[in-house]
C-alpha cells in the first residue's frame, strides 16, 4: 500500500518547517497586523457609531422637549387669545346694552316731551273752545236749549283735526 521512504519524510518536514518559518516571518506578519488593525478599526467604528447615536438620541430627546414646550407654549396662547376674546365679547356685549338703554331712555324722555306738548296743545285748544263757547252763550244769553244748540253749531264750525 504505502510506502514511507524515511528520507523523504525527513526531507518534507524540514521543507515544511522552512516555509511555515518563511511564512510566519513574511506573510503570517503582516496578515496578523492587517488583521488587527482591522479588528482595530471595526472597534472604533462601533465605538463612533454607539457615541453617534447616543449624541442621536440626545438631540432627539432635546427636539422632543422644544416640540413639547412649543406646543405647551401654543396651547398657553390659545387659551389666552380666547380668554381675550371672551372679555372683548362681554365688553361688547356690555356697551350694546348700555347703548341700547341709553337709546331707550332718550327715547321715553322724547315722547314724554310730546306728550307733554301734545297735553299743553290740548290744554290751549280746550281753552280757547272753552273761551269761544263762553263768548257766544255770554254774547246770546241764552236758556238752556238754546245754549246746547249753540255749543253744537260752535263744534260743528271747528276744523276736523281739533274734533279729532
Amino acid at each position: 500500500m504505502l510506502d514511507l521512504d524515511p528520507g523523504m519524510m525527513i526531507w518534507t518536514w524540514i521543507t515544511f518547517i522552512i516555509v511555515l518559518i518563511l511564512l510566519s516571518k513574511l506573510a503570517l506578519k503582516p496578515m496578523l497586523t492587517a488583521i488587527n488593525n482591522r479588528e482595530d478599526q471595526i472597534r472604533n467604528d462601533i465605538d463612533e457609531a454607539r457615541k453617534q447615536r447616543e449624541e442621536s438620541e440626545g438631540i432627539l430627546k432635546k427636539h422632543q422637549e422644544l416640540i413639547d414646550g412649543a406646543e405647551a407654549e401654543a396651547q398657553k396662547i390659545i387659551n389666552e387669545n380666547k380668554q381675550l376674546a371672551e372679555k372683548t365679547k362681554q365688553s361688547m356685549v356690555e356697551s350694546a346694552r348700555a347703548e341700547a338703554d341709553k337709546i331707550i331712555e332718550n327715547a321715553k324722555k322724547e315722547i314724554e316731551q310730546q306728550k307733554e306738548s301734545a297735553l299743553a296743545s290740548l290744554r290751549s285748544e280746550v281753552a280757547e273752545l272753552a273761551v269761544g263757547a263762553a263768548e257766544r252763550i255770554i254774547i246770546k244769553k241764552l236758556d238752556k236749549s238754546e245754549h246746547e244748540k249753540v255749543v253744537e253749531e260752535y263744534l260743528k264750525s271747528m276744523p276736523k283735526s281739533i274734533k279729532n
